[in-house]
């Protein structure tokens, strides 16, 4: 029998959310065949299949939150195993089937006996309340490791699930010092009264009365804690730069004209992400990532390129980058687009970017800064191109201006490689052919 486990579907995914089974057991299963959805730290992406048989078992349920590695079902041969009913944890009064038999078993025991009786049942009552909370696994260990009830927490997952962003804000907001453990008091003297040491009042958020509380999803709030920390941990510094997109333009008019009936057609951003691969290529400290306190520099050239989506947003990456035609470029960018938009991107699509852009342009943005996307070390955020006046030849004339801002992690790249590293971006765009090289 083989084990199906919650696959690694992302680089900093370290666990996945079951949010929907699309086999169930008794099915069929061929190679390749999707099992399930996952939601991880980055999308939504398919759980697919490594063997064929019959699916036996489901192990992990729609909406619970499994670390990697975990079994969530089980392939064989024959017929599905079916899953066993819970057995109730039996009472005393369980003891007999009749109320004679069970005044006889209370009798025969002594009463120490029927306090252990009365203890064990009241320990079942609690892991039964406990059991009634809908939780995550890890959810319920972080909660066990820190003294946490989960009745007081709201969970934030598919159907109130609460999951280990729950736990985490919980601890934030509680704060360190009271995540510690209380000391204790010295005893008073037996002559004085005690007295109540009035506690401080904790203001509670709460909504306006005009207001609704909208819970965010699981890839939002992974989203946000992920920004929060590429701020709070990258030295962040920002170097803009004008571009002179009038003759990129030009060229891409001509090019696109020249492309067959059913051609993708090449956009500004396929241009610019071309430009940003080729300017890695000369400047290759760009083209690394921090991990574990060390810098490393990939040989491989991946551009990432943001994406907007339903659920927030996805950083989608074309490999090898530097070596593909601006109309691969073009095609490759537009398939993923897709996926992205129909929320079908595989694990493949997102993982192993070197370096990423942003680009607003299409909604009218004058300028505008970017996060850096963990562990990557730069973003290229992209504004609107916009006609104005420029003196050449000490002449007024209208072009085409773009302003980029090269977000860079201070820790490896400084001022000046900045500014060198746009003015290389600024070069390939304005004599836009030698994109096409």
């Amino acid at each position: 029998m083989a084990e199906i486990t919650m696959p690694r579907l992302s680089d900093t995914m370290q666990e996945g959310t079951l949010a929907r089974w699309l086999k169930k057991p008794g099915d069929e299963i061929k190679k390749g065949d999707v099992l399930a959805e996952i939601e991880t730290d980055k999308a939504t992406m398919d759980l697919e299949a490594y063997d064929e048989g019959t699916l036996q078992q489901i192990l992990v349920q729609e909406g619970e939150t499994v670390p990697i590695g975990q079994v969530v079902a089980m392939i064989g041969s024959g017929a599905a195993v079916q899953q066993p009913a819970p057995t109730p944890t039996p009472s005393p009064a369980d003891a007999s089937a009749d109320g004679a038999g069970t005044a006889r078993a209370r009798a025969a025991s002594p009463p120490q006996a029927e306090k252990s009786d009365a203890s064990k049942s009241m320990v079942a009552d609690e892991s039964d309340t406990r059991q009634e909370v809908k939780a995550s696994p890890l959810a319920r260990r972080l909660a066990d490791e820190h003294g946490i009830e989960l009745g007081q927490l709201k969970g934030t997952g598919p159907g109130g699930r609460i999951v280990r962003d729950d736990i985490e804000d919980f601890l934030e907001q509680r704060g360190t010092p009271a995540a510690q453990p209380a000391q204790p008091q010295p005893t008073a003297a037996p002559q004085e009264a005690p007295t109540t040491t009035p506690q401080p009042v904790v203001a509670q958020a709460s909504a306006p009365a005009d207001a609704e509380a909208i819970p965010f999803s699981r890839v939002q709030s992974l989203i946000a804690r992920r920004l929060a920390e590429a701020k709070q941990t990258i030295p962040h510094f920002y170097v803009s730069t004008e571009i002179d997109m009038t003759e990129t333009l030009a060229m891409r008019q001509v090019f696109n004209a020249s492309a067959d009936e059913d051609g993708v057609k090449v956009t500004v951003n396929d241009l610019i992400v071309k430009a940003c691969a080729l300017a890695l290529e000369k400047f290759p400290d760009f083209n690394s990532t921090f991990r574990d306190g060390q810098f490393y520099r990939h040989r491989h050239i991946n551009v990432g390129f943001a994406v907007d989506v339903p659920s927030g947003l996805v950083v989608p990456v074309i490999r090898d980058t530097n070596i593909k035609g601006v109309r691969s470029i073009a095609r490759e960018a537009k398939t993923l687009i897709e996926k992205a938009r129909a929320n079908r991107l595989a694990s493949v699509d997102l993982e192993g970017g070197t370096f990423s852009v942003s680009n607003l342009g299409m909604m009218d943005v004058s300028e505008f800064i970017a996060v850096i996307n963990p562990p990557q070390t730069a973003i290229l955020a992209i504004a609107s191109t916009r006609k104005q006046y420029v003196p050449v030849n000490d002449q007024p004339v209208i072009r085409d201006l773009m302003t980029v801002t090269l977000s860079a992690d201070h820790r490896l790249l400084y001022g000046a490689a900045v500014a060198r590293f746009l003015q290389e971006v600024k070069r390939l765009l304005q004599s836009p052919y030698s994109l096409l090289g």
